[in-house]
C-alpha cells in the first residue's frame, strides 16, 4: 500500500518545484536593459569568491579587476524573467577560465533566486534585466562587498 501512495507524492513533488533557469557563459552587451535593483548580498558564497581570487593570485586565470594581492571584481550580467516573475535565464561574461565562469555563474544564480537582485517595482515585467556584481578581496582575507 505504501508503493502505491509514494508514487502520487514523487510526481507531485516533482510538479511542486519550480524549473531551474538555463545559466550560460557569453559576451555581449546588454547595457541598454533595464537595471536589477541590487537588494543585498545575503546569498553570495565567501568561499567561491576566495576561490576567484586564489585563481587570479596563481595566475591560472586573468580575472578583470585583480591587482597584486587585491580583487576589484566588477562583472555586469544579464537575466530573463518569465511572467510569473521566476528567472528563465541567466547569462554571464566570458572569462576563458571554466572554473571562475562556474563560481560566478552559480553566485549570480543563488543571488537572483534568493532575490538579491530583482527587477525594480513591485510588479516588473517579463523580460530581460541586467545586474552588476561587484566584490572586493585583499591578500588577507578580507571581503568587502
Amino acid at each position: 500500500m505504501n508503493r502505491f501512495l509514494a508514487v502520487p507524492l514523487f510526481f507531485a513533488t516533482i510538479a511542486a518545484t519550480s524549473p531551474q533557469p538555463v545559466v550560460q557563459v557569453a559576451t555581449g552587451d546588454w547595457s541598454q536593459l533595464p537595471s536589477l535593483e541590487h537588494r543585498s548580498n545575503d546569498h553570495l558564497g565567501s568561499n567561491g569568491m576566495a576561490r576567484i581570487f586564489q585563481l587570479a593570485a596563481e595566475r591560472k586565470c586573468a580575472i578583470p579587476g585583480y591587482t597584486y594581492r587585491k580583487l576589484d571584481l566588477r562583472l555586469s550580467f544579464a537575466v530573463q524573467y518569465n511572467a510569473d516573475g521566476s528567472p528563465a535565464r541567466i547569462v554571464v561574461p566570458s572569462l576563458n577560465c571554466p572554473e571562475a565562469e562556474s563560481i560566478i555563474a552559480s553566485s549570480v544564480l543563488a543571488m537572483v533566486k534568493g532575490r538579491d537582485y530583482a527587477p525594480r517595482g513591485p510588479a516588473a515585467d517579463q523580460g530581460w534585466y541586467q545586474g552588476m556584481l561587484v566584490w572586493g578581496y585583499e591578500a588577507d582575507g578580507q571581503s568587502n562587498i
